[in-house]
């Protein structure tokens, strides 16, 4: 996963909105321990975090995400099942006789 630059040193990046969020003590203290780890402060840190994940949700969404053109393809293969192969046929006709291969 790529490493998010939270607070680019970059002067253009204004950072102009706020996310403000509640939790308890210990996660707080947890939190802060896990952020001095990675050498971040808190904000850097907890801001890195969500990135991240959203990056990943927001990939994992895309990937699933048909083109139009492939939606009609998809639609068009499920209207219009291909013919059966020899083999399932063949297949078939011993199922229906009752000979069972291994």
């Amino acid at each position: 996963m790529s490493k998010v630059a939270a607070f680019p040193n970059d002067a253009r990046s204004v950072k102009n909105a706020r996310v403000e969020l509640k939790t308890s003590a210990e996660l707080k203290d947890m939190l802060r321990e896990a952020a001095a780890a990675a050498g971040l402060d808190l904000s850097a840190f907890i801001l890195n975090a969500a990135l991240e994940r959203a990056e990943s949700v927001l990939d994992n969404q895309r990937r699933r995400q048909l083109s139009t053109q492939s939606w009609q393809q998809v639609n068009q293969l499920l209207s219009e099942p291909a013919a059966p192969t020899l083999a399932l046929q063949a297949l078939m006709r011993r199922k229906k006789d009752g000979r069972h291969t291994k």
